[in-house]
Parts: C-alpha cells; structure tokens; sequence
C-alpha cells in the first residue's frame, strides 16, 4: 500500500476521507518541502517532513497552495 498512501481518498481503514497524508504532503511541497516514508514489516512506519529555512526577505506567494 506504500505507494498509494499519499493519494487523495486512500485509507487502509473503514472510517476516514484518507485525505490526511494527502493535504500533508501538499502543504508541505507549497512550502519547498518534502516528505519521505519509510516502512518495515513488523518494525513500524517512519515518516519524515523537512521544511526549508524561512528567509524573511522572501515574500509569501498568496493562493501557493
């Protein structure tokens, strides 16, 4: 299921949209981030977010999401 997980309306559970991971990671790309995902059975699932450094000079793009 790793590589759907970040589709809009995918769950692996009954209850839900299965938008969360999907709004995450578009969120996070508007802002010049990534997210990584990694999983191993019967050890766990790590998800990783990295954001970029805000530089005051910069001036937010309205609407980049």
């Amino acid at each position: 299921v790793l590589p759907r997980i970040f589709e809009p309306q995918f769950s692996t559970r009954s209850k839900g949209s299965g938008l969360g991971l999907a709004i995450v990671q578009r969120v996070v790309r508007a802002w010049g981030g990534g997210v990584e995902v990694e999983s191993e059975v019967d050890r766990g699932t790590t998800v990783t977010v990295t954001l970029r450094v805000w530089d005051e000079s910069e001036t937010p793009v309205e609407g980049s999401l």
